[in-house]
């Protein structure tokens, strides 16, 4: 039923490309309550996640969740580049979605 699934494999579903960065959850949790409007560079982002930022830069969390649509990547030449939530995409409109829904059946309990 279940096929066996090995660390380099692809990832072919979107549940599957959060799970592949361990640590994008926290950094997601993070841009969601951050300001969507504003920018962000890697180390306020590391601070908010609550994730040290070797760890983003090494298994290349922030790149993965600009791929994905949930973040956009501003960087000017010579200058150190800054996020912010891609709030025009599916994959932030669905995150948000995804909170609220949770909160509110959380709230319920």
């Amino acid at each position: 039923m279940f096929e066996d699934v090995t660390d380099d494999a692809e990832p072919d579903t979107g549940w599957a490309h959060v799970a592949s960065h361990d640590d994008a959850p926290a950094v997601i949790d993070a841009v969601l309550r951050l300001d969507p409007a504003e920018t962000y560079t890697k180390t306020e982002l590391s601070d908010e996640a609550g994730v040290p930022l070797k760890t983003l830069y090494l298994d290349g969390t922030l790149g993965h969740l600009v791929e994905m649509g949930f973040l956009e990547k501003h960087a000017e030449e010579g200058e150190e580049a800054v996020f912010s939530a891609d709030t025009s995409t599916d994959v932030y409109q669905a995150a948000l979605a995804f909170d609220a829904a949770v909160d509110a059946r959380v709230g319920e309990e």
